[in-house]
């Protein structure tokens, strides 16, 4: 006779589990309209209410306390603290992801920021994980083709976010030239890779950290 096909007892892999189904949920949330999305603040509401959801399904046990936290503050980020879009965790376990978000828009113009600013969460994602979180993940929506198409010159050739981009660990990355971000400079200890997925004029980026 076969076992009961259950799921895990392991904590970190329930929350794997439950970060990348509440993730394909929302994205059919987003793509289905259930929910209009316009601004980066609605889509850390939903996707973290859908995380709450889907978290709460995966405890089995009456010890089993699934949390789900917005804009937690995560210290020594660079010297500084950081306010964390989305936090996750089992209460008392070793299983916690820190999650940051980026929604952009063609509208929404300042493409060279935009870069420079996902390299920044992607980056402090990183050393959160390091520091305290188990793991992490970035995430973001854009219609903007300037985000997931190679670029020419510029900012866009430093911190590249193009589609099939694989970042590269241990390299100092800046671009003194771009007027409000001159002085950020980023770097990682691990290899990431921007792989972008589409639905209609949506692009959608997942980078797991």
């Amino acid at each position: 006779m076969k076992p009961a096909n259950l799921i895990s007892e392991n904590h970190e892999q329930r929350l794997h589990t439950i970060i990348d189904s509440s993730w394909q949920i929302f994205q059919s949330h987003f793509i289905g309209g259930r929910h209009p999305i316009l601004k980066e603040a609605p889509f850390q509401h939903h996707f973290a209410n859908i995380i709450s959801t889907v978290g709460a399904l995966y405890c089995f046990g009456r010890e089993d306390v699934f949390f789900v936290d917005l804009e937690n503050r995560c210290e020594n980020i660079k010297g500084k603290s950081k306010y964390l879009d989305i936090t996750c965790s089992f209460k008392d376990t070793n299983a916690s992801c820190a999650i940051e978000l980026k929604f952009k828009t063609a509208q929404q113009g300042a493409q060279d920021h935009g870069r420079i600013d996902a390299y920044i969460d992607i980056e402090a994602v990183e050393l959160a994980c390091k520091s305290q979180y188990s793991f992490g993940r970035f995430y973001m929506i854009t219609d903007s083709q300037a985000y997931v198409n190679p670029s020419q010159r510029g900012v866009g050739t430093v911190f590249c976010l193009h589609d099939g981009f694989q970042i590269t660990p241990g390299v100092q990355i800046a671009y003194p030239k771009s007027i409000g971000r001159e002085t950020v400079q980023v770097s990682f200890e691990k290899s990431y890779a921007l792989d972008w997925t589409q639905s209609g004029k949506w692009h959608f980026l997942v980078v797991k950290i």
